[in-house]
């Protein structure tokens, strides 16, 4: 089925101009976004899982989300008002999150959730993809990334449980990830590596000595080069800052030591803010910097966060996404844009204001045309919201590459 989409279009106008390495002003618009349905109505509730990868092999990105114990579905991309709808799994293992990687090394991406994968049948998009099972008791997982902590050239899959629903053992609350066997349907032996909080999973060379580090929310945790011994480093107290967040990591200031960027994602009122250390991310103390509101209305939860380059200028920008559920009209989405300065200043753009929420939003240059795009969908609708009450997902196309 073809879910043909309403077109809006939303422009995103540059208050200022940044100057290039070489002098010369960037192109101008900067950045702008056209909104699309990926499905104007979307059944349901509890939409957590989402991803942005090519599962057909056919150039593009497509669009993931899954429901929880409800279905995990793709959307396949053809245009940007295009998209059809395929069944990856009747049943999701999770409530939140989901990684794509080739998990069994035949070429495809395939699909991990909770404690299960799911094999890409090779591009077929009328069957259900097979559901391996390596974890029975992994469920309700809010976060999941794939990353090599051991070194050895091939991802690991990190998981972390915090207060979920039906979540009640203390042996599934945690940080932990999973060496995928060699042969993936066997046992995957699972490590633990520390507490969980609710969400705010990341992970990352933080003291750039060539091994993968995780974060989680307030602390980082160091990684002693093979994935088996962890030091927590604190970022944030937890006093001071909400512990069910998103979160990322990118060098905002471009001094060369990665900066860790969090949206608090579940509370009313939400702040936005990128935290940088003083060289060395182990010695802290970490500061702490509130990324400015352009009006004084207050903000819903920022349940989707990214970090890229939205408008093509050289320096990483700041998305995030007011969820409708636990928020307020007009739910809208933003772009912190970065002025390229070593010290940086952001301005707050408004890139969608039509009263419609986000949840998990995801960002990837999914027509291939050389821009970030950014696609999403809901937790849970509110009957105030601009689409009568319904779930939706979404598609905000940019347009700074014509």
């Amino acid at each position: 089925m073809k879910y043909l989409p309403t077109t809006l279009v939303f422009v995103l106008t540059a208050i200022s101009c940044t100057i290039s390495p070489s002098g010369e002003k960037p192109p101008a618009p900067k950045t702008w976004f056209r909104h699309h349905f990926i499905q104007r109505e979307l059944e349901s509730d509890a939409w957590g899982q989402t991803a942005l990868c090519d599962l057909d092999r056919d150039g593009d990105l497509d669009f993931v989300t899954g429901r929880r114990a409800g279905v995990i579905v793709w959307f396949e991309f053809s245009a940007p008002e295009s998209w059809t709808r395929h069944v990856i799994a009747e049943k999701s293992p999770s409530d939140v999150g989901g990684a794509m990687l080739d998990v069994d090394r035949d070429g495809w991406p395939d699909m991990v959730a909770g404690g299960s994968w799911f094999r890409n049948p090779g591009g077929a998009s009328s069957s259900l993809w097979a559901e391996h099972v390596f974890d029975p008791d992994l469920r309700s997982v809010h976060d999941l990334l794939a990353a090599d902590l051991d070194g050895d050239g091939v991802e690991e899959i990190v998981t972390m449980a915090g207060e979920m629903q039906g979540v009640t053992s203390s042996d599934v609350k945690n940080l932990r990830y999973y060496r995928i066997a060699a042969n993936p349907r066997d046992p995957w032996e699972k490590v633990v590596v520390g507490e969980s909080v609710h969400s705010g999973l990341a992970a990352a060379d933080m003291d750039l000595d060539g091994d993968i580090d995780l974060l989680r929310s307030d602390i980082w945790l160091e990684n002693d080069g093979v994935g088996r011994g962890w030091a927590a480093h604190r970022i944030v107290d937890a006093a001071a800052w909400h512990l069910a967040s998103q979160a990322a990591v990118c060098d905002i200031n471009r001094d060369g030591h990665p900066d860790v960027v969090l949206s608090e994602g579940e509370i009313p009122g939400a702040r936005i803010a990128w935290f940088s250390s003083t060289g060395d991310p182990k010695a802290g103390p970490w500061q702490i910097h509130i990324l400015a509101q352009s009006d004084s209305s207050a903000r819903g939860p920022y349940h989707s966060l990214a970090v890229a380059d939205f408008d093509n200028d050289g320096d990483p920008d700041i998305f995030a996404g007011e969820m409708e559920w636990l928020g307020e009209p007009p739910y809208r989405w933003f772009i912190w844009e970065n002025d390229g300065n070593r010290q940086p200043g952001f301005s707050e753009h408004v890139i969608l204001d039509s009263g419609l929420g986000t949840h998990n939003a995801v960002a990837g240059d999914v027509d291939g045309d050389g821009d970030i795009d950014i696609a999403g969908k809901l937790w849970r609708a509110r009957e105030n919201n601009a689409n009568g009450g319904a779930n939706h997902a979404d598609f905000l196309e940019n347009l700074t590459v014509p």
